[in-house]
Parts: C-alpha cells; structure tokens; sequence
C-alpha cells in the first residue's frame, strides 16, 4: 500500500472516531416530530416566563424559567446529582467535550464533569455537575393535507440529553414558587435549540410567542407554528433582520462565546419623529462587547441607557401631549405615566404613540398600546413600560419581556437571522 493510501485511511479513521465522538455527544431519538411545542406562561409575581419538561422514564413534570440568551439548562436537586432522573456525565465523555465547546470553565470533579451554572436574574453562579437524561416533550400538532383534520401524535423522548444539577438552594433565589431551575435557549450547543435539533433532525430554529397570561408558546424546528385548540397560525408576516454576535463573553467569569441575541437598531422613531441620541451607543463595541441592543426574557421591561431613556421617554411624552393625553404622577419604576381617560378608545386599543425600533433597510419593529408598550398600574393609569438602566450597563438597550409580547419570534441559528411578527394585541 502507497504512502498516500496510508495517509488517506489515516484520516479517514481519525474522521470516522471525530464524528463518532461528535454523535455520542448529542442526545437521540428514533422519533421525527416535525417540530416540538411547549406552552409558558407569565408568573404574575416574578413577570418571569415558565415552562414545563418532563424528565426521566417516569416523566415527571419539572417546571423551569425561560432563558433566551443562556449557554446551559440547569437544575436545583437537593438531594443530589445521582437520581432515577439523570446521572451525573464522566470527564472523558463526548458530552463534556461538547461542555467544553460552549460552557467555560469546565472542570472536573471527582471524575464527573463540571461546570457552572448562572441565574442571572440575581447575577450569581455555583458549581454544578453536567448530568443527562431522558426527556420527554410534545410534538407540534399537525392537519392532514388531504382532509384537514388534525392528526394527534404521541409525546416523543430524547435520552442522553445534558443539562447542569446543582445542590445550592440559594440559586432558586428570585424565582418563581414551584421552579425548579432554568431552561437556556441561547446559541450554545448545549441550549434547547441545539440540543432538540440534533436529537429529532430538524433545523435549529424556534419561535418564541409570550403574553401577558397562559396562553404564550415555545416551538422548535420550522415553521408554520400552529396552536390547535385557538386555530392560530402564528406565521402569518415576518420581517426579518439578522442577529448580531456579540464578540465578548455574558459573564465575567466565562470565556465561553457568548450566547444572547442582539439586533441592529439603528435609530428610534415615535411617531415618524426621531428620538436624538448617541447612535455610537447602538453599536457593539468588538474590544469589550458593551452597546448594542439585545433580548432578555428575564428582564420584565426594556431598559435603556440613562441618555437614550431620557430622550425617548421625552420625545413619547411630547408625542402623547399632542394626541391630548394627560401625564400623571411617575410610579415606579416607570418615569412617564398617563390618564387612560384621557386616551381615545378603539376596538383594537388605546390610542397612543407607536413606537419603532428602525433596523437596516428601514425594516421597523413595532411597539403600541397596552400590548408591549404600556403598562397598567392601577385604576385609569398606564405607564410607559420602559426603565432606566443606568448610565453606563454593559448592553445600551435590552429588550425585555413586556416588549417582547404578543410578537411572534423566530430565532433561526445557522442563518444568524430574526424573523418578527406585527403585534398580534395591542
């Protein structure tokens, strides 16, 4: 045999034991859903959004927060690690190399593979162990072609499927009564969007519908997004923008990329009329990844840096005067409030200033009304649902929760773009 026949069945076996490691790696299924759902829901309390994913053979239900830019899925278990419901991954497993790609530091202890794992609403982290599973989920529901109907398809499950445990009560802390952890959803290979893809063989994209109630959705794979028992089809008009990579990791801790979501707003309009603000604040900067506009699900309004807030909210009381509606005293955390009896009524809302985020190609998103702009507070008073983030945050804008509601959301990865819906309420 040739020289070069030795080198190329050389590389041919290391490519085979590479891949081999790669798929030993991710979690399986011999099932093919279409796509996945899972219904969230707004805790009033926290304003957080929840959900729900069953785990181990005996698929019991664990209810989890909703991360939309995190790296790793996490879960408090006080009595340990080990369980019927998981088991703890060694250091040498394809799995930890895959931790390795996504989650720094990743450490070992006691030959178990470790990591850290975030709750970043309170901004504090502990060790945890990298452990998989079984867990099983809801396909999304589908119409028969040929007649119409619905065709109603058995739950499928995913084994070997990873996720952080931690034993550190204090990391529950801030989270609703009942959550058992959070779930990531970020670009990370061990977030959701990922982690399904590579266990069901559909594309890593999801779409992410939230409300003020019960009724929001999380579905993975392709569209279209179908909800059954409401007959809503939620794709009806995306614009789409793309996604930006912020070069710098989320937490100072981490060297890991980082995993969020940031759009490029370009300017601010209310009204037609442009808010003035310092646009180099709208930009990433690549030496230290502070700036830029990004999302947060754990955030329950949009914080702006204290400069843009301050012109926005100035310009949107200006706008508000001139349609006759009445300012009122500031609640807090809201600066800008107003006397809805003063605010001409329509079927579809309220009729108050719209506000647009302008992207490239003056592709605009859409904010008005009690939708994702205002907030009620109590009796005759809305709010601007808007805070001040302070003069100096490391993101200039972060879209939050009640901004990101009643808008259909598609996140697709490999394409780096974002696909948004007009609000679907107001």
């Amino acid at each position: 045999m040739t020289s070069c026949s030795l080198s190329s069945l050389r590389f041919s076996v290391l490519l085979f034991l590479f891949l081999h490691s790669l798929s030993n790696a991710q979690p399986f299924s011999s099932s093919r859903p279409r796509g996945l759902v899972f219904p969230v829901h707004k805790d009033p309390a926290t304003l957080q959004y929840v959900t729900q994913i069953s785990l181990g053979a005996t698929r019991v239900p664990v209810n989890f927060v909703v991360d939309l830019g995190g790296k790793v899925s996490w879960i408090h278990s006080k009595g340990g690690c080990s369980t019927s419901l998981y088991s703890p991954v060694d250091c040498k497993s394809p799995q930890c190399s895959l931790a390795r790609q996504s989650a720094s530091p990743v450490f070992c202890v006691n030959n178990t593979c470790s990591l850290y794992a975030a709750n970043l609403i309170t901004h504090s982290a502990t060790n945890a162990d990298l452990v998989s599973g079984v867990v099983t989920v809801q396909p999304s529901d589908v119409i028969d072609p040929r007649t119409g109907d619905w065709i109603s398809v058995p739950n499928v499950t995913a084994r070997r499927f990873p996720f952080a445990c931690e034993t550190t009560i204090g990391l529950l802390e801030g989270l609703p009564k009942g959550v058992k952890g959070m779930v990531s959803l970020g670009r990370s290979s061990l977030a959701l969007a990922s982690q399904f893809s590579a266990a069901f063989r559909f594309p890593r994209k999801f779409a992410v519908y939230l409300s003020s109630a019960d009724n929001g959705f999380v579905f993975f794979g392709d569209a279209p997004y179908i909800i059954q028992h409401s007959g809503w089809q939620l794709m009806s008009s995306l614009s789409y923008t793309p996604l930006l990579l912020n070069p710098m990791p989320t937490e100072s801790w981490s060297t890991a990329p980082n995993s969020d979501y940031y759009i490029d707003v370009k300017s601010i309009e209310i009204d037609g009329e442009v808010v003035p603000l310092n646009k180099a604040l709208l930009s990433i900067n690549k030496k230290d990844g502070v700036g830029g506009t990004r999302f947060s699900t754990l955030d329950p309004y949009t914080a702006m840096q204290t400069s843009i807030y301050k012109a926005f909210t100035s310009v949107y009381i200006k706008r508000a005067k001139a349609m006759g509606i009445s300012r009122v005293a500031s609640v807090a955390p809201f600066t800008a409030c107003f006397n809805s009896s003063t605010m001409t009524q329509r079927p579809e809302g309220y009729l108050v200033p719209t506000i647009n985020l302008v992207l490239p190609k003056n592709v605009k998103w859409q904010m008005i009304g009690t939708g994702n702009s205002l907030v009620y507070v109590r009796d005759s008073v809305f709010c601007l649902g808007f805070v001040d983030g302070g003069s100096t945050p490391r993101t200039s804008i972060v879209i939050g929760g009640h901004q990101l509601q009643y808008n259909v959301l598609q996140f697709d990865i490999p394409r780096s773009r974002l696909g948004f819906s007009p609000p679907m309420q107001v």
